[in-house]
């Protein structure tokens, strides 16, 4: 049953207007225990910041000395939550900084609230950091759910197939969001994969009506050794394996498979966990030099560099953190998996398939109907894109659903690890995807990040600014018509900011800002996005929550006072969120009726000596931007302020008066 749910402060959701967050709670809580309706604390607890209608939120407790276990005994208060809201542990660890990070699943009566996590983050026994998403005002009526047999055979008319693998049936209250209006329903889920026809969806079923209320796709669009023939990166080692006295293209240390998708016949085999009538690539002797090999071979040589960055500059085990095999089909005709298999053979795409248990990457050869269309696509971004799908859907957090902003940065954070696995190679590597592949066309390549405006008749222009020139509306129904709203189109924003993270740029973007970016280096601007990835993105989230989380990762990484902090932010307004950076000493207010000291603070306090005579006001913000003291009345005479439990650190002071602000840096030790 539907039930919608009014915007009001027992709701942790809210609109996102004009880059602005609305704060559903009062700036300073005083926890209580829900034993006892009297105050028991003076300890402050966080303000949460809502960043959309989805119920996605952060709040910033540095400098409360706040521990994670009394947050818990005051969260439904917190959160404005009644006791029906319940929450499980499901993911605990410690990274390599020494940061603590727990993830605990929301309940509503005991039924799981799908993509809604709280996540705390902590360092030295403190939270530093609170993330996640929640819906405070659920009342959607609880009853019986739909037998498992009916639901198969609703998804088995909506996909117009009954040769279909089902998993991971499970009862869940589902959000679906229509143009920023948020219902919930009691529902149905379960995982569907239809080989023959290549489809595969995490389908939602209201269980009072069994009609489909969503489907997410989980369809991504886009050792012995050896030196062997690629299509575009010349002779590169790989690595094979010794078949019937002869050669495979198969890694068994790395568990990288390559096989022939040739005469696919539409099956799949559960023992084998391969395709049916797929062949294996053969070769007398170790090394793969035809030109027919040229393009498996770097499907096969691309999964291998995939597998290596991931090891090597993330820790990272294969695409799940455990080890698991990658298999790879070259030479995929996608008409055969369509709703008319007697189309002529389709090439031109690729993608990884990753539902029920059952996981695979497809790459076409570029041919329609037998003729060149595109030359394969197999280049090595593309290739790395694609694994860093199944990636992002094993983050530990429910990855990005595959619709609107959350897919936009899905597909936008695959294109940007596609491209670090192009340079860590080493092997010219550049700022575009698909380099060479449409070469009849001007540019020939897919997308580009350095300038996403750029494109060929053939491929949509993508926005460089938030909801600017070229920006896809994301108010629809996301489906195939209409690219789940947008998601290949509005990744050109995250595409833009890792550019200019990484190599620096200047300029004034669709809505009037003018930005300079001194850029910080792929390396460590490969290392910010991952880190939020893995710690701090959540299924829903937006680019609004995207720069929330790089931000507490570049802090993480390399501090608060860091510059690639800074920079992180400045590239940030220069594809249109955020205010960038705060400005100090720019102001029309007279320096000389303020006076600020001791400065640096050593006791715990500083004084603001002010003799403006107007209505006057200041806050303090960490050197991130982040909110630590909102708006007090600044008086005339001594105003003291107490950073007692600040941490030691530079945070800005910014004081308004009539619309005119001076912004000041004030350091504690």
């Amino acid at each position: 049953m539907k039930k919608t749910f009014p915007f009001s402060k027992k709701t942790i959701v809210g609109f996102l207007l004009a880059g602005a967050s609305f704060y559903l709670q009062p700036s300073v809580i005083y926890a209580q225990d829900r034993k006892n309706t009297e105050q028991t604390s003076n300890i402050v607890l966080p303000k949460l910041s809502i960043q959309s209608s989805m119920g996605n939120f952060y709040a910033n407790p540095v400098g409360l000395h706040l521990k994670k276990d009394y947050l818990l005994k005051n969260l439904n208060q917190w959160l404005g939550a009644d006791p029906h809201h319940t929450f499980k542990l499901i993911k605990e660890d410690t990274d390599t900084l020494g940061i603590k990070h727990s993830v605990y699943q929301h309940y509503y009566k005991n039924i799981k609230v799908m993509d809604e996590f709280i996540i705390f983050h902590e360092n030295n026994g403190y939270l530093t950091y609170i993330n996640g998403e929640f819906t405070a005002n659920i009342n959607t009526q609880i009853g019986n759910p739909l037998n498992e047999d009916n639901i198969k055979s609703i998804i088995s008319k909506d996909l117009g197939s009954n040769d279909i693998k089902f998993s991971d049936f499970e009862t869940v209250i589902t959000k679906v969001d229509n143009e920023r209006v948020v219902n919930t329903y009691y529902s149905s889920k379960i995982g569907a994969l239809s080989v023959k026809s290549l489809k595969a969806f995490t389908y939602y079923i209201d269980n009072s009506n069994s009609k489909v209320l969503k489907k997410n796709s989980k369809v991504y669009h886009t050792d012995t050794p050896s030196v062997s023939s690629t299509l575009n990166k010349g002779n590169q080692q790989i690595t094979v394996d010794s078949y019937n006295n002869a050669y495979r293209l198969k890694d068994n240390a790395r568990k990288v498979h390559t096989r022939d998708a040739t005469n696919l016949d539409g099956g799949y085999d559960p023992v084998a966990d391969l395709l049916t009538g797929s062949a294996e690539y053969i070769n007398t002797t170790a090394s793969f030099m035809t030109n027919a090999t040229k393009p498996p071979v770097e499907v096969h040589w691309g999964m291998e560099k995939s597998f290596d960055y991931y090891l090597l500059r993330h820790n990272r085990n294969s695409y799940d953190g455990n080890g698991a095999p990658i298999t790879n089909y070259y030479n995929v005709n996608f008409n055969l998996f369509g709703d008319d298999p007697s189309l002529p053979p389709n090439g031109t795409n690729a993608a990884a398939i990753d539902e029920g248990g059952v996981v695979f990457m497809a790459f076409g050869n570029g041919e329609l109907g037998g003729n060149p269309s595109m030359k394969p696509l197999v280049n090595l971004d593309i290739a790395g894109h694609e694994y860093s799908h199944l990636v992002i859907g094993r983050n530990g957090l429910g990855g990005l659903n595959y619709e609107k902003e959350s897919g936009a940065l899905n597909e936008s954070i695959a294109d940007i690890m596609g491209t670090a696995i192009e340079f860590y190679s080493g092997i010219n590597p550049n700022w575009t995807l698909g380099e060479g592949l449409m070469p009849s066309y001007s540019p020939s390549y897919l997308r580009n990040m350095a300038d996403p405006n750029s494109s060929n008749s053939q491929n949509p222009k993508q926005p460089d600014t938030y909801h600017g020139t070229y920006w896809a509306n994301t108010n629809v129904v996301p489906d195939s018509s209409n690219d789940y709203g947008g998601v290949h189109i509005n990744s050109g924003v995250g595409n833009f900011w890792f550019y200019l993270l990484s190599e620096g740029g200047s300029g004034t973007n669709d809505i009037g800002n003018a930005y300079n970016v001194n850029g910080i280096g792929i390396q460590k601007a490969e290392k910010v996005i991952y880190r939020a990835l893995m710690n701090y993105l959540t299924p829903n989230s937006t680019y609004i929550d995207a720069y929330n989380a790089t931000r507490q990762a570049a802090v993480d990484l390399y501090g608060f006072n860091s510059n690639e902090l800074i920079q992180n932010i400045n590239a940030w307004y220069a594809v249109g969120i955020g205010s960038g950076q705060l400005a100090t000493d720019e102001t029309k207010l007279s320096e000389n009726k303020l006076k600020v000291y001791p400065n640096p603070v050593s006791q715990g306090y500083f004084n603001i000596d002010s003799k403006l005579t107007r209505n006057s006001t200041y806050e303090l913000y960490d050197i991130s931007g982040g909110l630590l003291i909102p708006s007090q009345k600044l008086e005339l005479g001594i105003n003291k302020v107490s950073v007692h439990s600040f941490s030691t650190g530079i945070y800005l002071l910014k004081i308004t008066q009539d619309g005119d602000t001076i912004t000041k840096k004030i350091m504690v030790k």
